[in-house]
């Protein structure tokens, strides 16, 4: 008989799981001073702290799961949504595919020789050689976390940034390669049929892209914005609904649900390219904070309450081989990867003048011209009130300068946990 989904230990292990998702900026902040922890990052070691490895207060409830298997589809819908494919075509995709396959074919070379060393595979017959074991260990080595490196970049500012750019075109890659290959190679349908349902899940989310680019209906439109501020919420509740379905037709085609809830995020993308920008800045601040409110938060904290870290402490070898890989994923992914990075350029001083304007007045001119800020169409004032909400003061701003990460900075980083962060989303 299946567990309940609903218990009294599930329900505890709910609270426990939200209030480290509370704790876990506040730990940021408070050792920000001596070094700086990403909040996915503490959410996991508090994750870990709390579950059945250590403290043993929390454990691995339905209920939790079935929010965190929600976060995960937000997690990579956001990745889609955040992905502007206009600005990675070219150069800058050719030359991240170009890297990934050099770092892929440098990590199987050096999985080879770690399973030659090591025996060369398991005894069990799964495998038997050490080419297949080093394409499994290369394989792991250049699996991207591109999801939840976003998170961090996003929180530093460098999404749209020229660096911020070569890495998620980067790690879009090395995300997706290896996901699409498992869901092909091991997936619920034969290799053949997998190769078809992917191919036409992609054709379809491409179309539907396409023509998603026409924005969406006037009707839609009008309900969209009427209903910015009040119990209707459409713009919310139409991603919400869109991801649930992209990631349904994706199970049945047997295509992995990240790639499914990525391409939701794709879509939605096209779906509002055409919306006005300060009610594009509303309906993002809502679904940001409905994402990284809620749903982000328990994906990272059950991720380390699942953390079999009773099982990596009982066999000393194994344990005694993480700085070693962390080593690996540096050499073989981290350095290689960087080099491809185009170097940061220092970022301009503002004016006395921009420096005493609103953030929201700083925008580009570009995106000022798709409306004026207040028109005809927000009768009620729903959208000059939210854009009235977001305008920082200056304290505010040196506040967010002095937590967030410069180019430089973000390409060490970058460089050095460029894979390690993509291990719990493969496992998950």
């Amino acid at each position: 008989m299946d567990q309940p989904l609903v218990t009294l230990s599930s329900l505890t292990t709910l609270a426990l799981v939200l209030a480290m998702a509370a704790v876990a900026p506040l730990l940021c902040a408070a050792i920000s001073r001596y070094f700086r922890v990403p909040v996915p990052v503490m959410e996991m070691l508090l994750g870990i702290v709390i579950g059945p490895g250590a403290l043993a207060i929390a454990t691995n409830a339905r209920l939790v799961s079935v929010l965190a298997a929600i976060g995960m589809w937000c997690l990579f819908y956001s990745a889609g949504y955040e992905t502007d494919f206009s600005a990675l075509r070219g150069k800058l995709l050719a030359t991240a595919s170009g890297a990934w396959i050099f770092c892929l074919l440098l990590g199987i070379g050096v999985g080879t020789v770690i399973a030659s060393i090591l025996s060369g595979g398991y005894s069990s017959g799964v495998i038997t050689t050490p080419l297949v074991s080093g394409i499994f260990i290369g394989a792991a080595l250049v699996s991207t976390g591109l999801g939840t490196l976003l998170p961090m970049m996003r929180d530093a500012g460098e999404i749209t940034t020229r660096v911020g750019r070569a890495t998620i075109s980067s790690g879009i890659i090395g995300q997706f390669t290896p996901l699409v290959a498992l869901a092909i190679l091991v997936g619920v349908f034969s290799p053949p049929i997998a190769l078809l349902t992917h191919i036409l899940f992609f054709g379809i989310v491409a179309s539907l892209a396409y023509l998603g680019k026409r924005g969406l209906p006037r009707f839609a439109t009008r309900v969209q914005t009427s209903t910015l501020d009040t119990g209707g919420q459409f713009g919310v509740r139409m991603q919400i609904a869109t991801c649930a379905i992209v990631v349904a037709f994706a199970y049945l085609l047997g295509v992995n649900l990240a790639i499914g809830s990525f391409g939701a995020g794709v879509l939605m993308r096209s779906f509002l390219a055409k919306v006005p920008f300060e009610e594009h800045l509303v309906l993002d601040r809502k679904i940001r904070g409905v994402i990284n409110g809620v749903f982000l938060p328990v994906f990272f904290v059950n991720a380390g309450i699942a953390f079999d870290l009773p099982g990596l402490l009982a066999q000393p070898s194994a344990f005694a081989l993480i700085p070693l890989f962390l080593v690996l994923m540096l050499v073989v992914r981290g350095i290689p990867g960087s080099a491809t990075l185009p170097l940061a350029r220092r970022r301009r001083r503002p004016s006395a003048e921009t420096q005493k304007r609103p953030l929201v007045f700083n925008i580009p001119v570009r995106a000022a011209k798709t409306r004026a800020m207040i028109d005809d169409d927000d009768d009620d004032g729903v959208i000059s009130k939210h854009v009235a909400a977001i305008k920082l003061d200056k304290k505010r701003e040196n506040l967010m300068q002095a937590t967030s990460h410069t180019n430089s900075e973000w390409k060490f980083i970058m460089s050095s946990i460029f894979c390690a962060s993509g291990i719990t989303e493969l496992r998950t």
